[in-house]
């Protein structure tokens, strides 16, 4: 049973803005040539770059949405990629058409399905149960990439765990980057495991390789839903704070979290803003979902709405300024209108009944279908790509 919880949505909506302030902002350089980080007291983030915002992260005028969809065959997981498209008012969502990443070409048992971004009409996967294991794909030409192997060594006896943060689009230079944190983990003399500090690693497309870069932080593994990536930038949550990475600049920035709880949800709106959505369990299978908003110009945090529904685990997506996608407890896909507090089934049902529930979480990302060929955004020869037939 899903509901609107009318008369308290209404009374939990706040008109007056609930504000944290940063009291400061902790930039390091990490730009390879220089060997040392370089802290500094303030970092203003640069204006949007227009490139990025025209043709992919505009959740009003163009861009449509990419739904992975997790479904069980003879046994095996499965995933295809549902295109959702708005009509002229972006009022109603309808299923355009369907993607299949065509995972018979991958020999091992499992295959990328993690989203980590979209640019161009370019996703980028990573395999969650296979480490290193990262592809970029466009869903419209079927051309895939496997990405090569990493640039940080393991030394004897250790073994490198790898987990992708995220994918950007640098503008400046035209390039698709990502970025992702090597864990390195070594047996003890007990037989237990231990981590040693994280690295981060960054790979170009155009050089089709990848760098080691300074990390300011020893971040753990940010967990799915706690990162997500908007103007350039790829953010991450840990404890009480919140690391970002220009893909231009190649900078790492720190600053904190609203006061929210143990579970809450990166995400960004129209590509341009970074917002937060925590939400807490109630009695009789409600939630209580709080909107917070980051302010860059102003180093604040602000509250700008709050909801409570029944029978709905979990948001996946804010959409425009007034649209938010939700996970219903039974993996069904809703789409809630913040203005008129309406909640409506898409049709679309994760996770067949009976089957048991992990970590593999849908995804919603911004996408906009093109025939941008990976292969020709390289400055290197051969990239080893392949288009499949359908």
């Amino acid at each position: 049973m899903i509901n609107t919880m009318g008369p308290a949505s209404k009374g939990m909506f706040f008109n007056g803005a609930e504000t944290i302030s940063s009291s400061k902002l902790i930039r390091y350089n990490n730009k390879i040539s220089n060997n040392s980080f370089i802290p500094c007291s303030r970092y203003t983030p640069k204006p949007p770059h227009a490139h990025v915002q025209d043709l992919h992260m505009d959740g009003t005028r163009d861009s449509k949405l990419l739904y992975r969809h997790h479904y069980m065959n003879e046994g095996s997981d499965m995933y295809s990629f549902f295109v959702l498209s708005p009509d002229k008012n972006g009022r109603c969502f309808s299923l355009e058409k369907k993607y299949c990443l065509p995972n018979h070409r991958f020999e091992k048992r499992s295959y990328p399905s993690r989203i980590l971004g979209c640019f161009n009409g370019i996703l980028c996967l990573e395999d969650i149960f296979e480490s290193g294991n990262v592809v970029l794909w466009n869903p419209v030409t079927d051309e895939l990439k496997s990405l090569p192997p990493s640039s940080i060594k393991p030394k004897a006896d250790v073994s490198n765990a790898f987990f992708s943060s995220g994918f950007g689009f640098d503008a400046r230079s035209g390039d698709y980057k990502v970025l992702r944190s090597v864990h390195h983990r070594y047996e003890t003399y007990n037989g237990e495991y231990s981590e040693s500090p994280h690295q981060y690693e960054l790979y170009s497309l155009k050089n089709d390789s990848w760098r080691p870069i300074l990390n300011p932080v020893d971040v753990m593994f940010t967990p799915l839903g706690l990162q997500t990536n908007v103007n350039g930038f790829c953010y991450m949550a840990f404890g009480s704070e919140v690391l970002s990475f220009d893909f231009a600049d190649e900078v790492f920035s720190v600053f904190p979290l609203p006061p929210v709880t143990l579970v809450f949800f990166l995400c960004g709106i129209d590509g341009s803003t970074l917002h937060i959505i925590d939400y807490n369990a109630l009695p009789m299978d409600i939630k209580r979902f709080d909107i917070w908003s980051w302010k860059s110009s102003e180093w604040r945090w602000s509250k700008v709405d709050s909801f409570v529904l029944e029978g709905v685990d979990r948001p996946l997506y804010l959409w425009g300024r007034d649209k938010c996608f939700l996970e219903g407890n039974n993996h069904e896909l809703f789409l809630f209108d913040l203005t008129t507090r309406e909640l409506k089934p898409m049709g679309i049902k994760d996770y067949p009944v009976g089957h048991p529930r992990s970590f593999l979480e849908s995804k919603l990302v911004p996408f906009v279908e093109s025939t941008v060929s990976i292969k020709e955004q390289s400055k290197v020869g051969e990239l080893h790509t392949e288009v499949f037939e359908r």
